[in-house]
């Protein structure tokens, strides 16, 4: 049964190939109702060459700034995996400066750390963070705490495949805990 209830906070999940993209769509069924889920298929606004630094996407990350005007300005979480996750760092930090309190939770998974040491970095996001990690990668991750001012989680997740039934079970349980809580 539907909740008469309109969603509270909306899940907006960047995905950087058709895989993540499927991945994110069938979470909507999975979702708290008070979860509104908006995927972005990234590569729609422009190209993602990872072996670059995020600072060398500026056109990219303008793009999706100006494609999700309309729901950076309401409460929103992000959610970004792989070459994903430093994206939506960068999102975050932007959305900040546009929509000061909007961003209520940055989701981040499968990926290392972002390298830019945090002097250089813009500043340390005033965002709670989960970082989610493969069994044995829990030293790449430990760098996530430089980049924001509030807390941090960090999370083991099932040892299989990104898009793996189990794996897939605990993101959506992690989602549904922190954003159902932001929405009460």
């Amino acid at each position: 049964m539907a909740s008469a209830q309109p969603p509270r906070i909306r899940l907006i999940c960047l995905a950087c190939s058709q895989d993540h993209l499927s991945q994110y769509r069938a979470w909507s069924a999975e979702l708290n109702d008070q979860i509104e889920l908006v995927t972005v298929n990234v590569l729609a606004y422009g190209s993602l060459n990872v072996a670059q630094p995020l600072q060398d996407h500026c056109t990219l990350v303008a793009s999706l700034v100006e494609r999700l005007q309309v729901y950076l300005g309401k409460p929103h979480a992000l959610f970004g995996q792989g070459p994903g996750a430093q994206l939506a760092l960068t999102l975050a930090r932007h959305t900040e400066h546009l929509h000061p309190g909007q961003t209520r939770h940055l989701f981040v998974s499968n990926c290392d750390s972002p390298l830019t040491p945090p002097d250089d970095a813009p500043g340390r996001l005033n965002v709670p963070v989960t970082a989610l990690y493969r069994s044995g990668q829990l030293p790449r991750m430990l760098g996530w705490h430089a980049f924001s001012a509030r807390e941090i989680e960090l999370i083991e997740l099932p040892d299989e495949p990104v898009d793996g039934p189990q794996r897939n079970q605990r993101l959506i349980q992690i989602i549904n805990t922190h954003l159902g809580l932001l929405s009460l």
